[in-house]
C-alpha cells in the first residue's frame, strides 16, 4: 500500500509523501488491530460505524475550489442528505447471528438436548414435543445530514484552520425475527416455577412471545413466580429518533498550501450526543459511538498528477483520522456467567435471599444487565480518491476503510452475591431435601452449572456436596457456594464489542459555478460498504445529495 501511494505521482517527494504515508499506516494499524476470523456470539449490543466516522462523505463535501483561489481568510459551509442501508443479511450472515449464540442468525428451539441451541423451558415455553427454530434477519437504515463548517487561511502560504462537522440522523432496526414454532407441552409441571401441588400454564407460547416480554394474559405472574424478561427484548421496528450523532471539531495547521500541493495536519475531538446503549432491546440502533469522547489526530492533503491549459487536471486526495475513545461510563451491558457458556445470560435463575425462596423466577438478564464503563483503544478512517475536474465539472472516485479495535469493558454496577441460583430444570417446589418427596415443598433447587440448551431434569435425589464439578451433576442443595458469586461470576470479555474493519468504495458526480462568488457546488454521491459478520461491521450502500457554498 505503501508503495503504491509513494508511486501515484512522482513529484511528491519529501513532506508531500506524509499524507499517503500517514493514511496507509492508519489504514495497516486499524485493520490488524481489528482482524477476526470468527463471528461474535451472544452479544446483546451492536455498535456500528458511527454516522457521523465518515472521511469519505466529509472529504467529498468540501469541494473543488482550492483554498489558493481565494484572497486572505475563506469560509465553507456544506451539507449533505443521506441514506444508507445494511445489504446482504442472507445465507446465515450479517448481524443477526451476533446475539445468537449458535455462530449464525438461526437457532433451534428444543427441550433439554445437546442436538438444540436453546432450551425452550428456560424462556417460559416448558418442555417442547415438536423442535422449532428461530432466526434474526435485521435490516438497518440511516437517514439524515452531515453539515460542515470550515474556516481556513487560502493565501499561498501555511495557515490555521478550523472544521466541525455536525450530524443530525436516525437510525432504524428492523429485526426480522422469524420463527418456526416448537411445540410446547401444555403446562409446566407442579413445583417448577411455583411451589405448589398443580401444575402451571406456560407464561409464553412461542419464541417470538417470550422475547417481547410481556404475558398473553397482560399479567407479569401468569399464575406463578415466573417474571418476563425486561431486557435484550425483540419487539418490532425501534429507532433512535432524529437525533445529532457525534459532533467532530478539528484544529490544524497547512504547512504546505499551493496551486499543486496542500498538506495539512490537526488535532481532532469527537463529542458524543447521541444515545447510550441501555440494554433495552436486543441490538439497540446506535447512532454515534455510544457515548464516548473520541481525541485524536487528523491529516489531509492534495497532490496535482496532472493539468493541461484548458482548465482540466487530476488529483490525488487523502483524508484520515485515528481517535482514542475514552472510557464512558453509565453504559448498560448484558453479561453471560463465565461456567455456563454463551447464552448462559438467558438461564432461569430463583431468587434465595437468606437462604429462603422469594417466590421470584426470572431470566438472568434482567440481573445481569449491568452499569458499566466502556473504551477503545482506537479507530481509524482513511479515504484516498482520484479526482477529475473540466471546467467546473468533476468526477470523484475512491477508497475508504474504517476500522475499530476492540472494546474494554468494566462492570460498574453491583450483581447480588450469594443471593441468586441458576435453576436448570430444576423446580424450586419438587419435594426435594425431604425424606418423602412431597410436591408443594420449598426445596431451594438449584444447578450451578447449566447451559442455555442442556440441563439435568429435575430430580429428587438428595445431594449433599457443597460444589460441583461436573456439568451434569443435579444439586439440590442450599448450601452459598451453589448461588451466583456476584460481578466475579460474570463474563465481561464475552460481552465485549470485537475488533471491527470495513472497506468502501464511493463515487461522485458534481459541478461548481466558478464564476459566482461564492463558487456553490452540487453533486450526487453514492457508496458500497463491503463487510461481512466475521468482520463486525455492516455491509452498507447509501445515496447521498452533497451542495455547498464557499464565501
Amino acid at each position: 500500500m505503501i508503495h503504491f501511494l509513494k508511486n501515484l505521482h512522482a513529484k511528491s517527494a519529501g513532506t508531500k509523501n506524509l499524507p499517503c504515508i500517514f493514511a496507509a499506516i492508519t489504514l495497516l494499524a486499524t485493520a490488524s488491530a481489528s482482524a477476526n476470523s470468527t463471528v461474535s456470539i451472544s452479544k446483546n449490543l451492536f455498535l456500528q460505524r458511527a454516522f457521523s466516522a465518515n472521511t469519505s462523505r466529509e472529504l467529498l463535501m468540501e469541494g473543488h475550489v482550492t483554498a489558493t483561489d481565494f484572497d486572505g481568510f475563506y469560509s465553507l459551509f456544506s451539507a449533505t442528505g443521506a441514506y444508507q442501508r445494511a445489504w446482504d443479511q442472507s445465507n446465515n450472515q450479517g448481524i443477526g447471528a451476533f446475539p445468537f449464540w449458535s455462530g449464525t442468525n438461526v437457532m433451534t428451539v428444543g427441550t433439554n438436548s445437546s442436538l438444540s441451541d436453546l432450551d425452550a423451558y428456560q424462556f417460559g415455553l416448558g418442555t417442547v414435543t415438536t423442535p422449532g427454530s428461530i432466526q434474526l434477519n435485521p435490516i438497518v437504515y440511516q437517514g439524515g445530514s452531515d453539515f460542515l463548517l470550515y474556516c481556513g487561511a487560502s493565501i499561498n502560504d501555511p495557515g490555521l484552520f478550523f472544521k466541525i462537522k455536525a450530524p443530525l440522523a436516525v437510525i432504524g432496526f428492523n429485526p426480522q425475527l422469524t420463527e418456526v414454532p416448537a411445540t410446547p407441552a401444555l403446562n409446566y409441571p407442579a413445583g417448577a416455577l411455583q411451589v405448589s401441588t398443580s401444575p402451571i400454564n406456560d407464561p409464553a407460547t412461542s419464541m417470538s412471545q417470550a422475547f417481547r416480554g410481556y404475558l398473553l394474559d397482560g399479567q407479569n405472574s401468569n399464575g406463578s413466580d415466573f417474571l418476563p424478561m425486561q431486557f435484550g427484548l425483540i419487539d418490532g421496528i425501534q429507532k433512535s429518533g432524529v437525533q445529532f450523532g457525534d459532533i467532530e471539531m478539528t484544529l490544524g495547521y497547512n504547512f504546505v498550501c499551493n496551486e499543486d500541493y496542500v498538506f495539512g495536519i490537526g488535532l481532532r475531538a469527537s463529542a458524543p450526543s447521541a444515545n447510550k446503549p441501555n440494554g433495552v432491546y436486543l441490538l439497540q440502533p446506535m447512532l454515534g459511538r455510544g457515548g464516548s469522547w473520541g481525541i485524536g489526530g487528523y491529516i489531509d492533503g492534495k497532490a496535482t498528477l496532472w493539468q493541461n491549459h484548458t482548465n482540466q487536471s487530476l488529483h490525488v486526495n487523502v483524508m484520515s483520522t485515528i481517535l482514542h475513545l475514552i472510557t464512558t461510563k453509565n453504559t448498560i451491558r448484558s453479561y453471560d456467567l463465565i461456567a455456563n457458556g454463551p447464552g448462559s445470560k438467558y438461564l432461569l435463575v430463583a431468587d434465595y435471599n437468606g437462604g429462603v425462596y422469594q417466590e421470584v423466577i426470572q431470566n438472568l438478564i434482567n440481573l445481569s444487565t449491568l452499569d458499566s464503563s466502556s473504551s477503545f483503544s482506537a479507530e481509524g478512517d482513511v479515504t484516498i480518491s482520484l479526482s477529475y475536474i473540466s471546467n467546473g465539472w468533476a468526477a470523484d472516485f475512491g477508497y475508504n476503510f474504517w476500522g475499530r479495535t476492540g472494546e474494554t469493558l468494566t462492570i460498574t454496577g453491583q450483581f447480588p452475591e450469594n443471593r441468586y441460583a441458576v435453576l436448570g430444570n430444576q423446580g424450586v417446589g419438587q419435594g426435594a431435601l425431604v425424606p418423602t418427596p412431597a410436591p408443594g415443598v420449598n426445596s431451594n433447587a438449584c444447578q450451578p452449572l447449566a447451559q442455555i440448551n442442556l440441563s439435568a431434569p429435575a430430580s429428587t435425589t438428595v445431594v449433599t456436596q457443597t460444589t460441583v464439578t461436573a456439568q451434569d451433576s443435579v444439586v439440590l442443595a442450599t448450601y452459598a457456594a451453589n448461588r451466583i458469586s456476584g460481578n466475579s461470576a460474570l463474563n465481561t470479555t464475552a460481552a465485549q464489542q470485537a475488533g471491527a474493519s470495513t472497506s468502501k468504495l464511493f463515487a461522485k458526480g458534481s459541478y461548481s459555478w466558478l464564476d459566482s462568488h461564492f463558487s456553490p457546488h452540487l453533486g450526487i454521491a453514492g457508496e458500497f460498504e463491503i463487510s461481512t459478520a466475521a468482520n463486525n461491521a455492516l455491509p452498507q450502500w447509501s445515496v447521498a445529495l452533497i451542495g455547498g457554498v464557499y464565501f
